[in-house]
């Protein structure tokens, strides 16, 4: 599948590269090289002390790519949130605890990872900041997606960016976005399989 935007992947897969993050592109994960790309390109814009939420970290190669943008960011630290059981339930390898392949692969980048161990909508719940940029590679049925979206947009900020992964095949994901995203986008955009809305 050709890659669009050709000179961005470039240049951030270069800058990425020349920072010193290299180790994180070993990390196994479900996303491609592009799509780490965009979250460290659209993470490293974002304005100093912003709030990341990621929904769904698996083995932490997602987290390691929102965190190297947030190192980038100029004045006070970009905080991620990381919110998973760890336990692998609905991933097509199979349940496992991956907790500590997590902990071991976000090493470099836990001063700016904060872990919330638990469901996504018991953490929701209790969470009392306003988010700026969310991540949502979570529960890809439609009802599970729903709940995430539910549980998480009223968190993110007027204006705040929301990213979805495994729109391009999860018809859950695509209803969500057109019943709730759709009515409130500011501007989109999207790759095959990763959606992004700057939203009301």
């Amino acid at each position: 599948m050709p890659i669009k935007n050709i000179p961005l992947f470039l240049s951030e897969y270069i800058r990425f590269q020349l920072k010193g993050h290299s180790k994180a592109l070993n990390i196994f994960t479900h996303l491609t090289l592009q799509e780490r790309m965009m979250l460290y390109h659209f993470t490293r814009h974002l304005d100093a002390e912003s709030i990341i939420c990621e929904i769904g970290s698996y083995l932490g190669a997602s987290a390691c790519f929102l965190a190297a943008g947030a190192s980038e960011v100029i004045g006070k630290p970009v905080a991620v949130h990381c919110i998973d059981t760890w336990d692998n339930k609905g991933m097509t390898e199979g349940p496992r605890n991956t907790w500590d392949e997590f902990e071991k692969n976000i090493a470099r980048y836990e001063n700016l990872i904060i872990t919330h161990r638990g469901k996504s909508v018991d953490v929701a719940h209790d969470f009392n900041q306003q988010i700026d940029l969310l991540f949502l590679d979570g529960d890809h049925s439609y009802e599970g997606c729903r709940t995430d979206v539910e549980g998480w947009l009223p968190h993110l900020k007027s204006g705040g960016l929301i990213i979805m992964h495994d729109y391009g095949w999860a018809k859950g994901v695509q209803q969500v976005v057109k019943e709730l995203i759709l009515p409130l986008i500011i501007r989109e955009g999207r790759l095959p399989n990763l959606y992004w809305a700057w939203i009301k």
